[in-house]
């Protein structure tokens, strides 16, 4: 059970720092007043971040107690955002450390450790 409780405890900090992210961009946004084309496609970019910040917050809570289906969630959606991110602003446009490395960092010791605790659940469920 500890290695959910590091995964989701990882899982939950990568969503406060989207959800920190989101607000603090958005806010951004609307004080520019402008949202042309492409501002408003970044002002979409930075709500996706907040409202899958939200939904990674709520999965944490299920992870910390080793939901099956939180973790698959999880697994996909945060990787899926954390891929995303690694292949365009980080090695397209050449975004440094340390932003590039706290959110994959949160994002890999999450999946790590929600992966051995899923595992080892899943070996206890095949002994019994």
């Amino acid at each position: 059970m500890w290695a959910a409780k590091v995964g989701a405890i990882a899982y939950a900090l990568w969503s406060v720092l989207h959800i920190v992210l989101g607000i603090t961009r958005l806010s951004d946004r609307a004080a520019d007043g402008n949202l042309s084309d492409a501002a408003g496609r970044l002002a979409q970019g930075h709500w996706t971040l907040l409202y899958l910040g939200i939904l990674g917050l709520f999965l944490s809570w299920f992870n910390l107690k080793n939901d099956k289906t939180a973790y698959w969630l999880s697994a996909f959606i945060i990787s899926a955002e954390d891929i995303g991110f690694l292949l365009f602003p980080v090695w397209h446009g050449g975004l440094e450390p340390p932003a590039s490395i706290i959110g994959p960092g949160l994002w890999l010791i999450g999946l790590v450790f929600t992966t051995i605790a899923y595992r080892s659940h899943k070996n206890t469920d095949k002994q019994i």
